[in-house]
């Protein structure tokens, strides 16, 4: 008589595939019958799952082949969406306020001053207040 099977022997003994010695120990060994009827239940809870999931997914697919149906996104649907945000932009650049060549110089020349400001500086201006406490000559 062999010891009890190994997980590789249970696992032909479930492919129908047994050795002659195995399949006599599984019938004459308790221990190993139950530990087949475990792998058994084990199995079938799993393809259990696996069918529960399965047709989980085929509902879900169902579901929102239904929803597609029902709301078909079609070339003359897209088609309106295009013309609708064409008009929005030709619509929107009318009424959005333009920067004529006034405004930009006028920005310009604001900038200008600035950074003449900032660069005709002696000092940062961070520096400034250690500057009146110097006494200039």
């Amino acid at each position: 008589m062999i010891p009890h099977l190994s997980s590789e022997q249970l696992s032909e003994f479930m492919l129908g595939q047994p050795s002659p010695l195995v399949a006599r120990h599984v019938r004459d060994c308790a221990t190993c019958q139950s530990e087949l009827a475990n792998f058994r239940e084990a199995l079938g809870e799993f393809r259990g799952a696996v069918r529960a999931w399965s047709q989980h997914q085929a509902n879900a697919a169902a579901i929102s082949s239904t929803v597609e149906e029902s709301h078909p996104w079609t070339p003359s649907r897209q088609l309106a969406w295009a013309l609708l945000m064409a008009a929005v932009c030709i619509i929107a650049s009318f009424v959005l306020p333009r920067h004529g060549a006034d405004g930009v110089a006028g920005g310009d020349a604001v900038l200008l001053n600035q950074v003449d400001t900032q660069v005709s500086r002696t000092v940062p201006s961070s520096m400034e207040p250690l500057l009146k406490l110097v006494v200039q000559e």
